[in-house]
């Protein structure tokens, strides 16, 4: 019995080898989410509850088995015709960074991507230089 089930899992650990990257991932970007939503209730005063903390568990546990099942599906069903693996990952993490940027926002009490923006500007790009007319073409 013990042969067997180390054979399943040595089985199910090479299957999930390519797509190791992207379960990875979505484990980083939803364990970032729960610190900077953690820090975001701090900041309001909210209390930090086990069934709180207990939606990551469960959200964790649904988006590896989509990622997984995804990749059967790819691989086996579809042969390889769509990259539901990236597709898949791609949504989920997407929906992950946003509320990433939102706790984020909050936390700063600004806009993440306007003060990123501002930072990025150049030093020629003032009010001033926007309120001076374009130079003429000479004709």
């Amino acid at each position: 019995m013990r042969q067997w089930i180390e054979g399943l899992i040595v089985s199910s650990v090479a299957l999930l080898i390519p797509i190791k990257a992207v379960i990875i991932t979505v484990g980083i970007v939803v364990f970032a989410d729960l610190f900077t939503g953690v820090l975001a209730a701090i900041k309001r005063k909210e209390k930090i509850t086990s069934a709180g903390l207990s939606r990551t568990v469960a959200k964790m546990a649904v988006y590896q088995t989509v990622i997984i099942t995804g990749y059967l599906i790819q691989v086996n069903l579809i042969a390889n015709m769509l990259p539901l693996v990236n597709i898949v990952g791609s949504v989920i993490g997407l929906v992950e960074f946003k509320s990433l940027i939102e706790n984020a926002n909050f936390i700063l009490g600004d806009d993440l991507f306007r003060e990123v923006i501002k930072k990025l500007a150049s030093k020629n790009d003032t009010e001033e230089n926007k309120k001076q007319d374009p130079p003429k073409s000479s004709s």
